[in-house]
């Protein structure tokens, strides 16, 4: 009798055990399913060569003005993928919805873009006049985007290579700016991950600089704040992002100038959308990607304080920048 009565024991707790572990699988399978980014999360990789440069920054989330497991007014703001609204100079959040969630940046990359090449610029190594000559032929159609006229034996300045990289996010000329400050748009990648690291955006992997959705291309919306104070601080890019058109001209194979108007992307900026009373919008950087939905990553001041705004939404342009008005309005 004494057997049975261990043996059914044995068998109870077995059970309970087995009981315990389906649990766990559901909720870990209903965590997933609610997270939009799961496919992204469970597929990249992390580079190995980040863990040792975070560690050697000694960087941790006491750092960070957000918690991660904060959410700020998140409920206002459904129809976001992420959302982030911070008053920079008080170091106070108003909007804060799954800002350390990995996400696609889409072409807000080319923030990170700008601002390798402008080291280059700035140490002397190329310069704003130079004229580049297109050595290769790029085709991104497979990826949805449109052909490039800019073919092998154009000529273009890095200066124009640049404001239309930022202000009609021009993915070709990204790609001809990596090949002339790096050789090859590997070594540009490089580049750009040192910089992120650098800037404390461990969340961060570049893989390309035009930003198209790549399964190793990612970073958090947190680190897009990062990213994007970072380019305030440099005087070409507050330069660039102050222009409402711009117009250039380059040569194309045969020596003939072809000239171009462009026209920014940020519906803030060309008038489509009427900016919040009060705020000067200082640094930009829009994004579309299937991925990475309708993004926008801004740098605003008003009476006398910095803003750093960053989100996006799946559904339209009209829906993101309906929620970004909302988010600004936020503030007293």
């Amino acid at each position: 009798m004494r057997i049975f009565k261990d043996f059914f024991k044995q068998i109870i707790i077995a059970a309970v055990v087995i009981l315990f572990f389906v649990i766990a699988i559901n909720v870990n399978n209903n965590i997933d399913n609610e997270n939009p980014y799961t496919k992204v999360n469970t597929t990249i990789p992390v580079p190995a060569v980040a863990t040792k440069d975070i560690e050697a920054l000694d960087i941790s989330f006491d750092d960070t003005i957000i918690g991660r497991t904060d959410n700020i007014n998140s409920e206002l703001f459904a129809d976001c993928y992420y959302a982030l609204l911070i008053d920079d100079t008080d170091k106070y959040a108003y909007v804060s919805k799954d800002i350390y969630k990995r996400m696609y940046p889409a072409s807000m990359t080319k923030l990170m873009t700008a601002m390798v090449v402008l080291d280059k610029v700035n140490d002397k190594t190329i310069g704003l006049n130079d004229v580049v000559t297109v050595e290769h032929y790029y085709d991104l159609t497979s990826e949805g985007v449109l052909p490039t006229e800019m073919n092998p034996g154009c000529k273009i300045t890095v200066k124009d290579l640049l404001y239309t990289l930022l202000i009609q996010s021009n993915n070709y000329y990204a790609l001809i700016l990596a090949d002339y400050v790096a050789g090859s748009e590997e070594a540009f990648c490089e580049l750009m991950n040192q910089k992120a690291i650098s800037l404390g955006a461990t969340g961060t992997h570049f893989a390309n600089p035009h930003g198209l959705d790549a399964v190793d291309h990612y970073t958090t919306a947190y680190d897009m704040y990062l990213i994007i104070k970072a380019a305030h601080g440099y005087d070409e890019i507050r330069t660039i992002d102050t222009f409402e058109a711009y117009n250039y001209f380059y040569y194309n194979s045969a020596g003939n100038p072809i000239e171009m108007n462009i026209s920014p992307t940020n519906l803030f900026m060309s008038g489509d959308v009427a900016l919040p009373s009060g705020y000067t919008i200082e640094v930009w950087k829009t994004g579309t990607t299937d991925g990475a939905g309708n993004c926008l990553a801004m740098f605003l001041t008003r009476d006398g304080k910095d803003y750093m705004l960053v989100a996006s939404a799946e559904e339209s342009k009209a829906v993101l920048y309906d929620a970004i008005v909302s988010m600004l309005c936020l503030v007293n």
